[in-house]
């Protein structure tokens, strides 16, 4: 990318007056035909949810991990595909007016859990993967940015584009309100005991046949939604219910897809690199009972083993911790390991996450033929539910998580999903029992429970 540090500094809250000036400059500029361009500005601290209200129905995108810089996206300036190349081409030819303190813009998006996971009902409009820059993209950390991206052969209406800044700049400077009031919501439609109870025992038999040693089963429940369970609605419970975890969404038309998510799958920032394994669940009050359990143990440790093979041929060095520790969430306990390495040579994190994907965590072991498994049996395709998701850069920096505790809302309705790693002496009461524990960290949020 060839960045440009425009004249442009400033001193203590940023100025709607001078970042309007900055951006009005900018497109002055450009002329018919021109490279893509992307402008960023200084903007006041907000939440990243503020962005997204001040123009809802055009809401693209939100990234809000618990120790990093929040993202959020309106509308969709250009999509790529999901491959480091694509992603390297379009940053190459792209102009980036800023001060030179500013950010470097990001893509968001991420993939399919398999390829051909989401071309069915209710997932049309994802596919097998994507990557959005959104035409709108507000940045906060310590310091927040807005960016406005053009994409296309034609100038932009200068005095329209600056009529959303403004706007925009109101709904950041505007607090956000309380968490919405709770709503109702009614399950229609979910995968019975039997029918679940049936899939672990044949998966029991696959393990027994050694066929494979583990599979990550999968249901789901659909909830009918009333007013007050749109998407926005349901992230800003999400936040109050998961703060350590990371929030996304992704809209594609009339659906998002949301949640969030425990489960890192990998970070990249230079030659730094940082994984984990999340593998073994249990309710509060159970830890100890978890800790000291062989399936447990043995389940995670397939995870650690896992991604420690991925990521070793690009890393020189690289270690997990020596023991795991207990992950506490406000619904469930997690059996995590932190993993890091340094990589031998600059590798993009897409090249990454496709070695990585999908972990034992969510597919099983052997991958190939866990996969298998979960195409034949599950009775709804998984979608994005369990894939990874995240951003990446023009230096092929990036964090992708695992979407898990996540779920698609379209059309007054929402499928969620949830799973459980199946072993050789798995109980499928107490499996069922572990999805329904594990779904209620976004059924909770459509319908506003304090749990």
């Amino acid at each position: 990318m060839r960045s440009q540090s425009a004249a442009f500094a400033f001193e203590g809250a940023p100025s709607r007056e001078a970042s309007r000036a900055f951006l009005e400059e900018a497109l002055h500029g450009r002329g018919l035909g021109d490279r893509p361009l992307i402008v960023t500005v200084p903007a006041p601290v907000a939440r990243p949810d503020a962005l997204l209200r001040a123009f809802p129905s055009e809401a693209s995108i939100l990234w809000d991990p618990p120790q990093s810089a929040a993202c959020a996206g309106l509308g969709v300036a250009t999509t790529l595909g999901p491959n480091a190349p694509s992603i390297s081409e379009f940053f190459d030819r792209t102009e980036h007016l800023a001060d030179e303190a500013s950010p470097a813009p990001r893509v968001f998006g991420g993939a399919s859990f398999a390829p051909g996971a989401a071309r069915d009902t209710p997932w049309e409009g994802f596919g097998d993967g994507f990557l959005v820059l959104p035409t709108w993209t507000y940045q906060v950390h310590e310091r927040a940015w807005l960016s406005f991206a053009v994409c296309n052969p034609e100038s932009p209406d200068a005095p329209q584009v600056v009529d959303v800044f403004d706007t925009i700049w109101d709904s950041l400077e505007r607090p956000i309100g309380v968490i919405p009031p709770p709503v109702s919501v009614r399950r229609i439609d979910e995968a019975d005991r039997e029918t679940w109870s049936r899939q672990v025992h044949d998966i029991r038999r696959q393990i027994k046949n050694a066929v494979v040693d583990k599979i990550v089963a999968a249901r789901h429940c659909v909830v009918e939604l009333e007013t007050g369970a749109g998407s926005l609605d349901v992230l800003k419970r999400l936040e109050g219910r998961f703060p350590g975890c990371t929030r996304f969404a992704l809209w594609r038309g009339n659906a998002a897809f949301l949640g969030a998510t425990p489960e890192l799958l990998i970070s990249r920032r230079g030659h730094s690199v940082l994984s984990e394994a999340l593998a073994g669940s249990t309710a509060h009050g159970d830890a100890a009972r978890m800790m000291a359990s062989s399936k447990e143990r043995e389940e995670h440790q397939l995870v650690v083993q896992a991604i420690l093979s991925a990521l070793e041929p690009f890393c020189d060095s690289l270690r997990s911790a020596p023991e795991p520790r207990v992950r506490e969430l406000p619904n469930l306990l997690h059996m995590q390991t932190p993993i890091e390495g340094h990589l031998r040579e600059p590798t993009h994190v897409l090249a990454l996450v496709q070695a990585l994907h999908p972990t034992p965590a969510v597919g099983g072991v052997p991958t190939r033929a866990a996969i298998q498994w979960i195409v034949e049996h599950e009775a709804l395709a998984r979608g994005w539910y369990s894939a990874p998701v995240g951003w990446t850069d023009a230096s092929g920096d990036g964090e992708f998580v695992v979407a898990l505790r996540s779920g698609l809302l379209r059309d007054g309705k929402a499928w969620v999903y949830a799973g459980a790693g199946i072993m050789a002496d798995s109980d499928p009461d107490a499996e069922y029992a572990e999805t329904e524990l594990k779904m209620q960290a976004l059924l909770g949020a459509l319908h506003g429970d304090s749990r």
